[in-house]
């Protein structure tokens, strides 16, 4: 899922600047750049600190009264933070180029269809010493889009926005070490390209007056990856297939000094490939598989999980350049038929959830029309009744101290 929500970044990024009215000008240009750097202390671990880097330039170039092209340009760096339960490490990093090409043709004065093509190239690594192109989860993903806008309201800036897209995605450098280490026949070039696969979107988006809503489904179909029988343990003739459906909503208003712009989001994820968890390297008697303490178990549906998130941001605004920003952030993910382990590795009677909350505190100073800084201070509390943490923390508790600045126009 973390290679899917660059995709969905990367749309709304060119959906939300879709939105805007264009003018009789030949070219407008748009940009968008936030930096932040942290320092993070966790209750388990090392302190560390971290930074991100979101930029966004684009072009749009008028052809035609009816006619016109945009090009967008997204650069994402994320380094060391906390992270949400299952996941990843705190010490991951990523680094991101996507571009994304679309023609526009307006049809009469309410309807517009929006043709594109896009290239993102993602890379992750570990550690510090790692180089950036050896990334085991290193991704390409290429594809096109077909995107529609009606616009219902003018005054109000209320528009529909209905999007098909579809990706090719690679993993060049994924292998399962797992598959060689058990059979020594297998290779890096027979054990790779399992997480290569084919992506489709459909997201239906109405906005209105500043709030918005939208529905998103999503489908991949894995080329290489095959399904683990759930009777027999082994990988059968199916193919992995996930699916995800997510609906949101929420708005952004201006109330007497209050900026506001809560957001509701649910979840539905749903995989029909299962896990055969060895709990050592040495592992097992594949026929004597049972939920419990054995050291080979079957997990039906692993993947499938229902999540809920909510945000509510929030900036009381003093002066014209100052203000006092908090916000709230949860997140809760339950998994369907996955068990919670114990600190010694067995799976338990009671299905894995996950809770994590963030709780910021903020002070925003407007340099200027297009540049913004904050400085802020955040309480992350991170709980699951998953605990078994020799990979990943589930259960943690984190402070963190940063400044951000953002420059817009």
């Amino acid at each position: 899922m973390k290679k899917i929500i660059l995709s969905v970044v990367m749309l709304a990024a060119v959906d939300s600047y879709a939105a805007v009215s264009e003018d009789s000008k030949i070219f407008t240009p748009y940009f968008d750049m936030t930096l932040m750097e942290a320092a993070y202390l966790p209750s388990k671990g090392n302190i560390f600190s971290g930074g991100n880097i979101n930029t966004q330039v684009g072009l749009l170039t008028k052809i035609t009264k009816n006619d016109s092209v945009f090009g967008l340009y997204n650069f994402n760096y994320t380094g060391p933070a906390f992270q949400p339960q299952d996941s990843k490490q705190f010490t991951d990093r990523n680094m991101s180029h996507g571009f994304n090409f679309e023609y526009r043709r307006n049809l009469g004065e309410k309807f517009r269809v929006r043709p594109g093509v896009s290239l993102v190239t993602d890379y992750s690594r570990s550690g510090a010493n790692e180089a950036w192109q050896n990334g085991l989860y290193n991704m390409s993903s290429k594809g096109g889009q077909l995107a529609a806008d009606y616009n219902f309201d003018f005054d109000r800036n209320g528009f529909l926005t209905a999007t098909y897209i579809v990706r090719k995605i690679t993993f060049p450098n994924y292998t399962d070490l797992l598959r060689e280490f058990k059979n020594a026949n297998n290779t890096a070039e027979t054990s790779g390209g399992l997480q290569d696969q084919s992506l489709t979107q459909f997201s239906f988006r109405p906005n209105w007056n500043g709030f918005f809503a939208g529905y998103t489904y999503t489908q991949q179909i894995y080329k290489h990856q095959m399904v683990v029988d759930a009777h027999s343990g082994v990988y059968g003739s199916t193919k992995q297939k996930d699916k995800s459906t997510m609906i949101d909503g929420g708005f952004r208003q201006r109330l007497w000094i209050f900026d506001l712009s809560p957001m509701l989001s649910y979840t539905i994820h749903r995989s029909n490939q299962n896990y055969l968890r060895y709990k050592s390297a040495l592992g097992g008697d594949i026929t004597n598989m049972a939920d419990g303490s054995n050291d080979i178990t079957m997990v039906a549906k692993n993947y499938d999980y229902n999540e809920l998130t909510f945000s509510v941001p929030a900036d009381l605004n003093i002066t014209g350049k100052w203000a006092i920003g908090g916000a709230i952030n949860v997140t809760r993910r339950v998994y369907t038929d996955r068990g919670a382990r114990n600190v010694d590795n067995n799976y338990t009677a009671s299905k894995q959830h996950n809770l994590m909350s963030t709780l910021t505190g903020s002070i925003r100073k407007r340099m200027n029309d297009v540049a913004t800084m904050r400085l802020f201070y955040s309480l992350v509390v991170a709980s699951s009744n998953n605990k078994f943490e020799k990979y990943m923390p589930s259960n943690y508790t984190g402070n963190s101290f940063g400044v951000a600045y953002q420059l817009s126009y």
